[in-house]
């Protein structure tokens, strides 16, 4: 049953009523911002390379291979899904916002200005502040195209988000697994050659049998080739990624202008091709899932509490057992026989699903009771400052790994850099909770307000313009209607026409 957009709000309190927000929104939206530098961290930190060979960066092994598990399992591409629900889900709350005040084309206006200037931070975020996999360019564009579903009901938009969702996880999964075919293909291939070139040096190099002297030759013969050609095999490969994680340092520690040029390519990929390739169905799926459990009431408060307590429960367990499948089964001994193959490519998008839901249902749980409102009211005060939340650890992580700043790229492990990003979060949860007792927005909420209000000039709400009608001759208004207009702008401006 779809809820009306105003249910929302009516149903979180006197507080939310009087702020015009939702606390699960806030709260949901605090953990987002925050967790995604549970990932980003590690873009910032180490070579792209390191990253997925946690047993071979760095000493502590255990540590990083569990805390690689924590972030694929948990974390990539969950809080990237969880702030693309969320944005979807604030789209319509925004849009019915500004219907519900007259004005006609103002309402839209203002909708479109917000996106229009979330590309242009989307712009600078990337280019200038060196992050090219910034989500605000994706967010102001796509969010373009959500206002003309915005009275869709709540059945219809959950079935649009399930055919970008399926269409985005069939293209990924079978990309994935083209890749990985072919290139199991090339080692089949090198191997099957190998073991061609050996049996023929063998067969010609092979000393007579019988004799003492050639028994000894061929015993030699077989210790050696075995293990020296795997080992061979596998130095090379390293020093071919070492050599690769080398060249990533090297540019990540260049001064500015050298950042600028490198990292120009890979946002200009970014925001162009992989906007159509990846970006639209991968974001585009999450942002229709937000707007469709935001029109079922699900940021409500509303829905029974056997309903998200089962969201919960099915969406984390099912969750982590996917991400364990898919990585789990890869990684640790013991495992092997649970792996599922090329199919984990198909399941990615599965996992950050449930993981979403689960979390959505799980924070709805704990705003039921007092204990849980106090626990999340350091994250809803992050996420009623988001926008600054998230372009403030660009920032700090620029100048911490960059040659621009402390230039520490490439010198932490992966579990010391996920303590690094937690460090962070405390600080930005402290300064969240500090900001929110001034009652003010965040400084780029803020400048963004400021910039969406023309500087703070608007065009009145409700003002129609009309041409008048030719005539030949301009009338002279008289003394009793210049009384009456007066009188009546008198009446409007005590009625206050609000900017």
């Amino acid at each position: 049953m779809d809820h009306p957009i105003s249910s929302p709000a009516s149903a979180a309190g006197p507080t939310a009523r009087a702020e015009g927000r939702l606390p699960l929104l806030d709260a949901l939206r605090g953990l987002a911002a925050l967790g995604i530098l549970w990932r980003n961290i590690f873009v910032f930190g180490l070579p792209t390379v390191a990253f997925t060979l946690p047993e071979e960066w760095g000493l502590s092994t255990a540590s990083n291979v569990f805390t690689w598990l924590f972030v694929v399992i948990f974390v990539d591409g969950t809080m990237r899904g969880l702030f693309s629900m969320l944005f979807g889900a604030t789209a319509i709350l925004i849009m019915a916002r500004h219907e519900r005040n007259p004005g006609g084309v103002f309402a839209a206006d203002l909708y479109f200005r917000r996106l229009m200037w979330l590309v242009a931070f989307g712009l600078v975020h990337g280019y200038l502040l060196l992050w090219p996999f910034d989500v605000l360019y994706v967010y102001g564009l796509l969010g373009m195209f959500l206002f003309v579903f915005r009275n869709m009901s709540g059945r219809a938009l959950l079935a649009i988000a399930l055919v970008l969702f399926a269409i985005s996880s069939v293209k990924d999964g079978t990309g994935w697994s083209l890749e990985q075919a072919s290139i199991d293909a090339f080692d089949a291939k090198q191997a099957a050659m190998q073991a061609s070139g050996e049996t023929d040096t063998a067969e010609t190099a092979a000393p007579e049998t019988g004799t003492e002297a050639g028994a000894e030759s061929a015993a030699d013969a077989s210790a050696q080739e075995g293990p020296s050609d795997l080992e061979e095999a596998v130095r090379i490969e390293l020093e071919d990624l070492e050599r690769l994680a080398l060249a990533e340092i090297d540019e990540r520690l260049a001064p500015y202008p050298d950042l600028l040029r490198t990292i120009a390519a890979e946002t200009f990929q970014e925001q162009t091709t992989l906007f159509f390739t990846d970006h639209v169905l991968d974001v585009g799926a999450m942002m229709f899932f937000g707007m469709a459990l935001f029109r079922l009431g699900a940021f409500s408060g509303r829905w029974p509490l056997r309903r998200s307590t089962a969201m919960a429960a099915i969406g984390l367990s099912g969750g982590v057992v996917l991400g364990f499948l898919i990585h789990g089964t890869t990684t640790l001994a013991g495992f092997e026989n649970w792996q599922i193959g090329t199919a984990d490519a198909y399941l990615y998008n599965a996992r950050r699903l449930l993981l979403c839901l689960g979390l959505i249902g799980l924070f709805d749980v704990l705003l039921r009771r007092h204990a849980g409102v106090v626990l999340l009211a350091p994250l809803a005060a992050v996420g009623r400052i988001p926008l600054t939340t998230y372009v403030g650890q660009t920032v700090v992580c620029i100048v911490l790994f960059y040659g621009l700043g402390f230039g520490l790229f490439g010198t932490f492990e992966h579990h010391e850099l996920l303590l690094i990003a937690f460090a962070i979060n405390a600080v930005q949860i402290v300064l969240a909770v500090l900001w929110a007792r001034t009652g003010r927005q965040g400084p780029l909420e803020a400048l963004l307000r400021f910039l969406i209000r023309g500087g703070g000039v608007l065009p009145e709400r409700g003002v129609v313009m009309r041409v008048p009608a030719a005539s030949a001759s301009p009338e002279k208004p008289s003394p009793e209607r210049s009384r009456t207009a007066r009188a009546a702008a008198s009446g409007k401006a005590k009625g206050g026409l609000r900017r």
